[in-house]
């Protein structure tokens, strides 16, 4: 079967390059030094040193395609490497309102991208390019894959025959700026010699719009339409409502993790729901030997904007841009953390591997005569609920009698049968009570007012694409094919293996984890519910105990 023909590109208009909300200041091939105490008028930082400002420089890709891109370097006759920030989200003069530490920026940082301020001043040139598509940038924008790793590979090698740059290029950057380091590393640039991955998905597919093979498309809807160019942008939110089912596209957008071989600084949170999944799978599969983890207790943004921050990053690329021998090889393999919803957050654990070795993988079983998880199965037994609505669920406890610590990839295997309909979307979720039985959110006001709070740790599955993918799924980490759906019959016994998102967490003595299986998540996550659905009614019943035991995989902690 030829499968190019199975599916057809979809494009959509992005918005003019004119709109407002663009913030494009207009295309001008210029070269202007910006002095020592240079502020721009949104800024909060002045230069600190004389700032050479290339703007809208045409580099030419490897088909004709022509590119457009601003470079700030230091004026110094010495060569100098260069970070990328690469996205299609514009290159310069970018409304900041979530970066809620805007007083260490000088409006000068591309969107999620380091600040050519404090950049330059360390002796690195920081480029912007706009991506295929956008802006000026000729032909059309296309998410991820090999293309847009192709395309960054030709310039990467531009960048490197400029005669101000000493041929060693990194990348760095958050969001869809870390997506596209997976990408382009994959395709080994000679040049490209360490990459700063801070958050980003590695599998569009399996990890944001059809996780668990459930249409989500809101967010990437949302991603695209504020996106500006002349021509077309990838319509993946139309594709994905078209083609629900894995091809050739989606393949493409699953990143190539094991060609990474250069150095890589990987940088984690447990409570992104968009990019917790890749950031760990990028951590696990990349090939290099020299990769570093931190996990961190705040929001992305936030994180990557601390002056600290950068400078360990900084430290990072002195030693693999610079060639400096400033010990950054000590540097921990592993810097994690640990949430304590209702307490205080433990950060900044050193350790050789993630999980920590001291995990274990301990199965929790389901036993429906008390509704508690216990680690030896019950007799069997079935619950059920209503199909139809959505608010309707089953809840697992258990108390725990010592603090525990549970770190690392959960999962749950559940025994279903589906009773009056031929499908389900089954939705899972860890989260915590305390000693008085009331739910403890993770409360991320403290790091960015404007995220929600965190109610628990999710996983999803629709039970017609239940079919594991025997290559890619291991024992920890249940990876499913979604090539074609398997409907079931009435009360026919279905083997569900639902991965749910990384966490570390702790449970003091006394509190208690919730287990939850339902139609969907909890209340405050109802602004997601643009999820497609496949339930039909009926009733799902969910076996305990016996010969097809449901249980929860969690990984423990031991004292």
């Amino acid at each position: 079967m030829n499968e190019a023909k199975e599916w057809r590109q979809l494009w959509r208009k992005p918005r003019p390059i004119t709109d407002p909300e663009g913030n494009y200041n207009g295309f001008q091939p210029s070269v202007t030094v910006l002095k020592k105490g240079y502020r721009h008028e949104k800024g909060n930082v002045a230069l600190t040193c004389d700032v050479i400002w290339e703007r809208d420089v045409k580099v030419l890709l490897r088909d004709g395609t022509a590119i457009y891109t601003d470079i700030y370097r230091p004026v110094t006759e010495d060569k100098v490497p260069t970070v990328i920030s690469w996205s299609p989200y514009g290159k310069s003069n970018i409304d900041v309102p979530w970066a809620y530490n805007e007083n260490d920026l000088s409006h000068l940082q591309k969107e999620e991208g380091v600040d050519p301020a404090v950049w330059c001043a360390h002796g690195y040139a920081v480029a912007h390019p706009d991506a295929r598509g956008a802006y000026m940038s000729e032909g059309n924008i296309f998410h991820w894959g090999e293309p847009e790793g192709k395309d960054i590979y030709d310039y990467v090698e531009w960048l490197a025959q400029q005669g101000w740059c000493s041929g060693n290029i990194g990348m760095a950057g958050n969001s869809y700026l870390t997506i596209a380091q997976w990408f382009a590393a994959a395709q080994n640039p000679p040049h490209l010699k360490a990459i700063a991955p801070w958050e980003g998905q590695t599998d569009a597919y399996r990890e944001t719009i059809l996780q668990g093979g459930i249409a989500d498309p809101a967010f990437p809807r949302q991603a695209v339409s504020v996106m500006h160019g002349n021509n077309y942008v990838d319509d993946m939110p139309s594709m994905a409502e078209k083609y629900p089912f894995m091809n050739s596209y989606w393949r493409d957008k699953r990143a190539q993790l094991e060609k990474i071989e250069i150095p890589a600084y990987i940088v984690a949170s447990y409570t992104n729901p968009i990019h917790t999944h890749g950031t760990f799978r990028g951590y696990r599969e990349i090939r290099s030997e020299k990769k570093w983890l931190r996990i961190h207790n705040t929001h992305e943004w936030v994180d990557f904007y601390r002056p600290e921050n950068q400078q360990d990053l900084m430290k990072f690329f002195d030693r693999y841009l610079k060639g400096i021998d400033n010990g950054w090889e000590q540097t921990p393999p592993v810097r994690y953390s640990v949430l304590d919803p209702g307490g205080t957050d433990e950060t900044s654990i050193e350790s050789p591997v993630f999980p920590p070795e001291n995990t274990e993988y301990v199965k929790y079983y389901l036993k429906g005569e008390d509704s508690s998880l216990a680690v030896v199965p019950c007799s069997e037994e079935k619950l059920a609920y209503d199909g139809a609505d959505q608010d309707a669920a089953l809840e697992f406890r258990i108390t725990f009698d010592k603090d525990t610590t549970i770190i690392g990839y959960p999962k749950a295997k559940l025994y279903m049968e589906a009773e009056g309909c031929h499908d389900m979307d089954v939705f899972v979720e860890v989260s915590k009570e305390n000693a008085d039985g009331n739910l403890v959110p993770w409360d991320c006001t403290p790091h960015n007012r404007y995220q929600e709070e965190v109610l628990g740790f999710e996983g999803r599955l629709r039970a017609s694409m239940r079919a594991l993918d025997r290559e890619l799924s291991t024992d920890i980490i249940p990876v499913h094919s979604f090539e074609k759906p398997d409907y079931l019959n009435d009360n026919e016994l279905a083997e569900l293996d639902i991965p749910i998102r990384p966490f570390g967490i702790r449970w003091r003595a006394g509190e208690t984890l919730v287990f939850r299986i339902g139609n969907e998540y909890r209340a405050s996550l109802k602004n997601r519910r643009s999820l497609g659905k496949a339930n039909e009614g009926g009733r799902h019943i969910v076996w305990c105990g016996g010969s097809k035991a449901s249980y929860i995989q969690l990984p423990v902690m031991k004292n």
